[in-house]
């Protein structure tokens, strides 16, 4: 027993392989087995005792509820009369844990919009930045501080590009982690995006329509989140006479979506609380705005969602009394 032990603790001690060390894993697959089932003893009629169940329990941390458990591999029944008194072997299968980040804000936008810098002015955090695409490969979370001591964290995921619904690019693996966001903050190039000669070159108002369609094809229910519209990049020349041009377009994206080819359409367009030009890099006035809206309008969606619990509760009540009917004197 000792020796055995002295085995477990040098594995325990050696470094994990190089493939667990990368970082940032939001995806695992394991596999469990349960406890097979002990012998009994036919002789006395004795039942043998059921094998050991597998649970998973989520600890505090970025999780549901803390202590909560998952059965996910029952252990084999001990033996019994019916099963010659041997006992049965317990589950055996792959699980797949997926990690799904908590922020308030999700940034979602084609590669080099400009997502990093704006994470970077916005909030103290330092993802890596650089005029290439798919600069993020990994999900960065950032913090907005303000002076009375409200947080709000804001989420950079890696680029979507069009086709990412058919596993173009990254795909849509890095897109789980809006599922439990607030607030989708979409970022656009006033100057479109182009992946590379190859391929088209997508306008504002284009790529506007792609990340809409993505999302949608990805989880159309991610359509009713509140969103809100960046348009980056307004310190290039010509920037502005852009912006003047696709206004009112964007502000009316509903009614001018058939004005653009089929595979460019969603089935259903996004309608944003709001749209702001900015220039992550070079204009921290117009960032300021954008950072004091976006705390403005997760106040009013929290409002709201707290007054719509309310109003379902109150029906939930009335809908029991009318259940139980008028009392009878």
């Amino acid at each position: 027993m000792v020796f055995l032990t002295r085995i477990v603790l040098c594995i325990a001690e050696r470094k994990a392989p190089r493939k667990f060390r990368r970082g940032f894993i939001d995806s695992l697959r394991l596999h469990v087995r349960g406890g097979a089932g002990g012998n009994g003893l036919p002789r006395y009629g004795g039942i043998g005792g059921k094998g050991g169940d597998i649970y998973v329990e989520a600890k505090e941390g970025d999780l549901n509820v803390d202590g909560k458990r998952v059965l996910v591999a029952r252990g084999g029944a001990g033996g019994c009369p019916s099963t010659q008194f041997l006992g049965l072997r317990g589950q055996s299968h792959s699980i797949i844990l997926d990690l799904k980040l908590i922020a308030d804000i999700g940034l979602v936008g084609f590669p080099n919009a400009g997502k990093s810098t704006l994470l970077k002015a916005i909030s103290h955090a330092q993802p890596k930045i650089a005029s290439y695409p798919f600069t993020t490969i990994k999900p960065n979370i950032g913090v907005l501080e303000y002076p009375d001591y409200r947080q709000i964290t804001m989420a950079d995921l890696p680029g979507l590009i069009e086709g990412a619904h058919a596993n173009i690019g990254l795909g849509h693996s890095f897109m789980k982690h809006v599922e439990r966001t607030k607030l989708l903050l979409f970022v656009v190039d006033i100057e479109g995006f182009q992946l590379s000669p190859k391929h088209k070159h997508r306008s504002c108002v284009e790529t506007v329509l792609l990340l809409n369609k993505e999302v949608e094809l990805y989880r159309e229910d991610l359509l009713d989140k509140p969103a809100v519209l960046a348009v980056n990049k307004m310190d290039v020349t010509g920037a502005q006479q852009r912006w003047q041009e696709i206004r009112d377009t964007l502000k009316h994206l509903k009614d001018a979506v058939n004005d653009f080819s089929e595979e460019l359409r969603p089935s259903r367009t996004l309608e944003f609380w709001d749209i702001f030009c900015i220039s992550a890099k070079n204009d921290p006035s117009s960032v300021l705005k954008l950072r004091c809206e976006l705390r403005h309008i997760l106040d009013i969606v929290a409002e709201q969602s707290k007054d719509d619990k309310e109003l379902q509760l109150l029906h939930q009540i009335n809908s029991k009394i009318a259940q139980k009917g008028p009392d009878v004197v």
